[in-house]
């Protein structure tokens, strides 16, 4: 579980040669010691890991070694979550492009201002020579001179309306970008499920509102079940399809102000608010058993896939504790779900050391 976002900029490297070399060695041993393949997603990985630049993606990738050799799936999510950000990059290429349409407009703008203020100027100077008395011809000059200001002040008012317009359009163009960007933000490219982002803000709110003794909230954390030996046995794409399969199934069984997110790798969570730990138990109980009788079938030779199972941990907030805690408590329940065999659903409650299993 990573608790947090990031501390430090992955992307900024500041190490001299020396200790860019020390990095280099220790990173290649690291990829040796876990029977890593040297691609440049896994050395990315370690390099930042061996160079200590990001306690959270130390953190993210211990544990994800824990359960055995890291998954090309699991790592492309670690790569993706800690070090190369899309997202915040589109962001900044969305914010460089609005400040220069800004600018832009601004300028146009004040040029209108300026060419405006000339014109009235100009037709001030006429309009106190007209008070002088002129002659017949110089009011014949002055007609002229005048057709020509009011032509030119109705040219520059169109060509304004123009620019105007394409800034109205290349705005709303801005803001369509931007709303898919925020999109993405939030969703999980491979699933269409929340991120562990929006988790992390879903879970924030929902235990504001269940800081009340008398209001409730549970958490599931759920995991597939030897999901390496999926992605040994039938490849990764299999495995891809597998958890987009498993993604689906919890979507299709939650309801109402539930939330359900993939985590990364092969877990997931649901939040349900207003939920005691008894009825959080039924639910995890309904998915679990969902799982188990689902089949995926291969779509090249319509072979099924072996039977896909998942462990469940569950608990319930405690008002006032912390949201770190909460979620330490339900991967506690998740770990005891996994010892005691796996395709199985432990509940966890808080100050309890008893552990129900279903």
């Amino acid at each position: 579980m990573s608790p947090a976002p990031p501390t430090q900029d992955s992307g900024t490297y500041e190490e001299g040669p020396e200790q860019a070399a020390e990095y280099l060695r220790l990173a290649l041993a690291f990829l040796g010691n876990h029977k890593l393949a040297p691609n440049p997603v896994n050395f990315a990985l370690c390099y930042d890991y061996v160079a200590g630049r990001n306690p959270v993606l130390k953190e993210a990738l211990e544990h994800a070694l824990a359960d055995g050799p890291l998954s090309p799936v699991a790592a492309h999510d670690l790569y993706r979550r800690f070090i190369w950000d899309d997202n915040k990059r589109q962001l900044e290429t969305i914010r460089n492009g609005l400040r220069t349409l800004l600018m832009e407009t601004i300028t146009g703008v004040d040029q209108a201002k300026t060419q405006a203020e000339q014109s009235s100027e100009s037709l001030a100077a006429k309009s106190a020579h007209l008070a002088r008395g002129p002659s017949l011809e110089e009011v014949h000059r002055i007609l002229g001179e005048v057709v020509g200001e009011t032509r030119g002040i109705a040219h520059n008012s169109q060509l304004l309306k123009e620019m105007l317009d394409e800034t109205r359009q290349e705005v709303e163009a801005l803001r369509e970008e931007l709303e898919h960007t925020r999109l993405q933000v939030t969703i999980d490219a491979l699933t269409g499920l929340k991120n562990r982002r929006a988790f992390d803000a879903a879970l924030q709110e929902a235990c504001s509102q269940a800081s009340k003794p008398t209001t409730t909230l549970s958490l599931l954390l759920i995991d597939i079940d030897h999901f390496k030996d999926v992605n040994d046995t039938y490849g990764h794409l299999i495995g891809d399809k597998v958890i987009r399969s498993v993604g689906t199934l919890l979507s299709a069984n939650i309801k109402g102000k539930d939330t359900v997110a993939r985590m990364g790798g092969e877990e997931f969570a649901v939040l349900l608010p207003e939920t005691p730990l008894a009825n959080a138990e039924r639910v995890g109980e309904v998915l679990r058993a969902a799982i188990e009788r689902s089949r995926l079938k291969r779509a090249d030779t319509g072979e099924t896939v072996g039977r896909v199972t998942v462990s469940i941990g569950i608990t319930a907030y405690q008002p006032g504790e912390s949201n770190d805690n909460f979620i330490e408590r339900a991967d506690k329940a998740l770990y005891l779900s996994k010892r005691a065999g796996r395709n199985r659903v432990s509940v966890l409650a808080a100050n309890d050391t008893t552990t129900r299993h279903s």
